[in-house]
């Protein structure tokens, strides 16, 4: 997909919703560091899987089609009875270009549940930081997701913000790739040999 829409223009679609959501994928690496550091094509936005009725309300009069399978989409009524749909393409109507792209994540009670796997868990609301009034997935998150790639633009965003995640964020990360993916990932070594973090604040609004 090749989005249309950047965060801030995100911020101002969902100001009004009653639901939790976060800029995540590189542009929230991007949101973190506190600039853009490479090109991104499309953009993609967390939510609660919990949450898609809201979601579908709340963008009525979209266009808006559930990732089936690789490359096939399927029209969306708000349902999600099926747990391997967890992309939605989004686009304001037929003829015009993709807007964003929503990934919906598991949670239960409090807390927010990695899809890959479950035992792997944080607070709800110990995942988001905030920058320029946009909430962002914590870069940990995002990139326990991108190590399942671990493509060579994944292992740039994960040296861009190496030098600035926290000793428990890299300790949190290194551990669920490591039950994920096992101790062979690539990135294991990057994680435990990297100089300490600087434990730059998630949220730089004031």
């Amino acid at each position: 997909m090749v989005s249309l829409y950047k965060p801030a223009d995100i911020a101002l679609l969902f100001k009004d919703l009653s639901a939790w959501w976060a800029v995540a994928g590189g542009w929230a690496i991007d949101c973190f560091i506190g600039s853009e550091t490479r090109t991104h094509a499309d953009l993609d936005i967390a939510v609660l899987r919990r949450d898609a009725q809201r979601i579908r309300q709340h963008l009525v009069g979209w266009d808006l089609h559930v990732v089936a399978s690789p490359g096939r989409l399927e029209g969306w009524d708000g349902s999600l009875h099926d747990k391997s749909h967890n992309q939605l393409w989004c686009r304001p109507s037929p003829t015009e270009p993709w807007a964003f792209e929503l990934l919906f994540n598991d949670s239960r009670g409090r807390d927010w549940l990695f899809r890959r796997n479950h035992s792997i868990r944080k607070p709800l609301d110990a995942i988001t930081g905030r920058t320029q009034n946009i909430p962002y997935l914590i870069p940990e998150i995002v990139l326990l997701f991108k190590a399942k790639t671990a493509s060579p633009t994944d292992g740039t965003d994960l040296h861009s913000c190496l030098p600035l995640l926290s000793d428990s964020g890299r300790a949190w990360l290194r551990e669920a790739i490591e039950l994920t993916h096992g101790a062979e990932h690539p990135w294991i070594d990057s994680l435990s040999h990297s100089p300490s973090g600087s434990d730059r604040p998630y949220s730089t609004d004031v």
